[in-house]
């Protein structure tokens, strides 16, 4: 599925050009991750040392089984950070509608956090030769298996670093269950915060509210669906670690569903990129446009709006005059091309003298022909 994901970006000369876009190119950097981690998975029983009992087609040296737990641990931890800095980029996306020449230095972090640090912790464990037999193949472990919690049984691999480990553990649980939704408040808050703002507003305030009210609830779908295959794959792997790491001791039932179900890991992420897609097309929810308001007095700035939308958007619309638009907190177009800019960003052209008419023009509606 990462394959098909890494092909999909780079190889269709249409889909190419969203590599201008910050999202996809985290997407594609945490592919590549999650398919180098994929092979990990496939050598891991193959990379324990010859010989090592319970283990079936163990036919390598404690060399093979350190490189590849250490690789395996990297991409274990770098894909998750890439996956969560997906939803950074979206509240940055949102908050600086999405001009991204204002937000696109976090890449350069993001590749840091998710590469080096990985590297960095995946080192203190090779050093300390704690990479040993474990589970289904090689990982954090001392050798021989259960040494640390049997007093009889001296550990011949593996030097004690409990507390490195506890940190490891908690800095995991940060990303997976803290970051993600933290975000997540404070990209619902100030999506609040922008609306209050423009409330008592006149002239584009009906469209705003009824354009705000789509675009929440465009973000509550999206936000689930990222959420929930985000926990999904890894929740019961953390339990199986975090038992592992209190109590020495491994559940082996647990452990077996839990590496079954991450293994979706790949196939799920690819299946939200693209539900994320498809989310983000015209689904006959509606924005109204900004047509003749019976009762009041249309603007030049009224009118000049509505002949841009067209211009640019089309004129596909319903017998309500309701135009259709697009919103996806992802990958958002850019301010030039974004229909939603004109109800998220605090400096778009309809501010508070919106309906003020150029040059103190008014025009009634009755001598407006409809376009």
């Amino acid at each position: 599925s990462s394959s098909y994901v890494i092909y999909y970006l780079l190889c269709k000369d249409k889909e190419r050009q969203k590599l201008k876009r910050l999202y996809h190119r985290l997407v594609l950097a945490m592919n590549f991750a999650l398919v180098l981690h994929s092979v990990t998975w496939i050598l891991d029983p193959f990379a324990v040392p010859e010989g090592t009992p319970y283990y079936f087609g163990a036919s390598g040296t404690i060399q093979t089984c350190t490189a590849n737990a250490f690789i395996h641990l990297t991409t274990a931890l770098a894909v998750p950070t890439y996956y969560g800095s997906l939803i950074l980029q979206a509240f940055m996306g949102i908050k600086h509608n999405f001009k991204e020449e204002k937000y696109q230095w976090i890449e350069k972090f993001v590749h840091i956090v998710a590469l080096c640090l990985p590297c960095t912790i995946s080192i203190v464990f090779a050093a300390t030769e704690n990479f040993n037999p474990r589970g289904t193949g090689c990982f954090v472990s001392k050798a021989p298996q259960g040494c640390e919690t049997d007093p009889d049984v001296t550990c011949q691999r593996g030097k004690d670093i409990r507390n490195f480990e506890y940190i490891v553990g908690i800095a995991i649980a940060f990303l997976y269950f803290v970051f993600p939704p933290s975000v997540i408040i404070s990209m619902y808050c100030w999506i609040k915060k922008t609306q209050k703002k423009v409330q008592g507003r006149r002239g584009m305030q009906r469209i705003r509210e009824d354009a705000r009210r789509q675009m929440m609830q465009r973000i509550a779908i999206q936000i689930s669906v990222y959420l929930i295959s985000y926990w999904f794959t890894c929740t019961f792997g953390i339990m199986q670690a975090i038992y592992q790491i209190f109590t020495r001791k491994i559940l082996y039932e647990l452990l077996i569903f839990a590496n079954c179900v991450y293994a979706l890991q790949g196939f799920v992420f690819a299946m939200v990129y693209f539900a994320l897609q498809r989310l983000g097309t015209p689904t006959g929810e509606y924005v109204p446009s900004p047509g003749p308001r019976l009762g009041s007095e249309l603007t030049v700035q009224d009118i000049r709006s509505s002949a841009e939308r067209k211009a640019k958007y089309g004129s596909e619309s319903t017998d309500d005059g309701r135009e259709r638009y697009t919103f996806n907190i992802f990958d958002g177009l850019p301010d030039e091309d974004s229909p939603w800019a004109k109800y998220i960003d605090q400096d778009d052209d309809y501010s508070d003298n919106a309906d003020t008419p150029d040059e103190g023009e008014t025009l009634p509606n009755k001598n407006i022909e409809q376009t």
